[in-house]
């Protein structure tokens, strides 16, 4: 058959593929190419063709999935709901709503380096107001794995609640008490209008406990060649908020519980996607994006902190606040392959990224859809990930010497290689109704023990990697 221009499908699919990958190391890559590639084209293998649906007949899509995320060894678990509610006119417009709700929690790490010596910890996690004051630390009960304690203030004056955890010898450091919920809507509208093919905006808004995103985006599409070229642009824009508990901290000033200003910092991101897509044959559809991408504001992490250790024992000194550059700038190019040969559909895309912080990364991506009988297909998938890491990045800072202007611990921004394995099941349940489910696999390697280390970490495994595995649960309805 030949591979045609289709409605988009999955969109709440791609939306929690997105937050997953977000709580993986790969956060420096965005899914903005993959995303407009599945916004104009699907190329599954006589995808609910008998349903009737399509360009010239109008029909609504409800779209409903539940994520369930889990890393190993007791750290970050996560489980998000999204719906996604579709609306298609038979004159091709298109309005989309969605909703995302995720609760967020376990252990993280912090960002300090192992120690063969017990390590102690202190973050502010809420302020009250009156009550407690004094010359000392008064502990009030335990949380999360942690202390919770009120430290000194002046009588009458505003006090601050912090925790405090303690991490066992030769114990990566992380954070147990971590915790947090979101809730995000987000909505687009497109259509036909005066000879292009297709123009249309959308926004979105995403409220955390301690963050808060605004986003915008337009776009435009313009086919050619009867429908086998079609060349598009989006634009997308970005106001994010953050407002951690305690306050900005001061970067590379000690970590402490006490409360910091200001309590709020801004940041801002623009950028666009550039695409073209065409049917090469009638069993081939080939996609090719470029995108280019600008943040400027606040961009640390400020819970986040890198150990400044002893020049001989390497044993900790105390913790720094990180701090990473305020202008960021990206690039990466995209390029995606669909074959359609009868029972299967093969997936093959490649992508690389660059951007200003020195950090480089290739990413090809593999899947396979077999169509076991007419209401049942599997899809088997594979994803590889490689980067090199930040010019900012240090597993830790050494006592006596001249501190960077810019540094972080995070392993997301050093150099690793990943690797994800997955499999698909969908089942029609009648010809408007689908019934899916899939499991993937998360492992990431690094260089956990370089030849430059120094004292006892040269005994410690400094590369705080990932391995994760993550389920989802999805319904999709499509109806008049």
């Amino acid at each position: 058959m030949q591979l045609k221009k289709k409605r988009r499908k999955g969109q709440v699919r791609e939306s929690l593929a997105t937050f997953s990958a977000s709580l993986l190391a790969a956060t420096i890559a965005t899914h903005a190419d993959k995303a407009m590639a599945q916004q104009y084209y699907d190329a599954g293998s006589g995808y609910n063709n008998d349903n009737n649906f399509g360009p010239g007949v109008a029909y609504s899509e409800i779209d409903s999935a539940l994520l369930v995320y889990k890393e190993s060894g007791g750290r970050v678990q996560a489980i998000e709901p999204a719906t996604d509610l579709s609306v298609h006119g038979a004159d091709g417009q298109e309005l989309t709503l969605g909703l995302v709700a995720d609760a967020v929690s376990g252990a993280t790490p912090n960002g300090a380096a192992p120690s063969d010596q017990t390590q102690t910890f202190v973050t502010p996690v809420k302020i009250v107001t009156g009550g407690h004051s004094g010359g000392t630390a008064t502990v009030t009960s335990a949380s999360g794995g942690s202390t919770v304690i009120h430290l000194p203030s002046t009588p009458g004056q505003v006090s601050t609640v912090a925790r405090q955890y303690t991490v066992a010898p030769n114990t990566l450091p992380v954070d147990k008490g971590f915790h947090d919920h979101r809730m995000a809507f987000n909505f687009g509208y497109s259509r036909p209008l005066d000879g292009i093919s297709l123009v249309g905006f959308g926004g979105g808004y995403s409220i955390e406990q301690d963050y808060r995103a605004i986003t915008g985006n337009v776009r435009i599409s313009q086919n050619f060649n009867a429908d086998n070229t079609t060349v598009s642009l989006a634009v997308n824009t970005e106001l994010d908020s953050s407002f951690p508990y305690g306050g900005i901290p001061t970067p590379l000033t000690v970590m402490s519980g006490q409360l910091k200003t200001p309590t709020s910092r801004g940041k801002t991101q623009v950028g666009f996607v550039a695409g073209i897509t065409e049917v090469v044959t009638r069993r081939w559809l080939m996609q090719l994006n470029y995108s280019y991408d600008t943040q400027s504001g606040y961009q640390n992490d400020p819970y986040r902190v890198v150990s400044l250790v002893d020049p001989t024992s390497g044993e900790p000194t105390s913790y720094l606040y990180e701090n990473r550059p305020n202008n960021r700038t990206s690039q990466s190019i995209y390029w995606d392959n669909k074959f359609d040969y009868g029972p299967t559909v093969t997936e093959l895309s490649l992508r690389y990224f660059k951007d200003s912080w020195g950090i480089s990364s290739k990413t090809a991506e593999f899947s396979e859809r077999i169509d076991l009988s007419s209401s049942i297909y599997v899809e088997p998938n594979a994803r590889w990930y490689q980067q090199s890491s930040a010019n900012f990045f240090h597993y830790y800072l050494v006592d006596n010497q001249a501190l960077p202007a810019y540094v972080s611990s995070d392993p997301r921004l050093g150099k690793f290689t990943s690797m994800t394995y997955g499999l698909k099941v969908g089942f029609k349940l009648t010809g408007r109704t689908e019934f899916y489910l899939s499991g993937d696999y998360y492992r990431q390697t690094g260089n956990g023990h370089p030849a430059d280390v120094i004292g006892q970490l040269k005994q410690q495994n400094l590369f705080a990697g990932t391995n994760a595995g993550f389920f989802l649960l999805g319904y999709t309805w499509d109806f008049h």
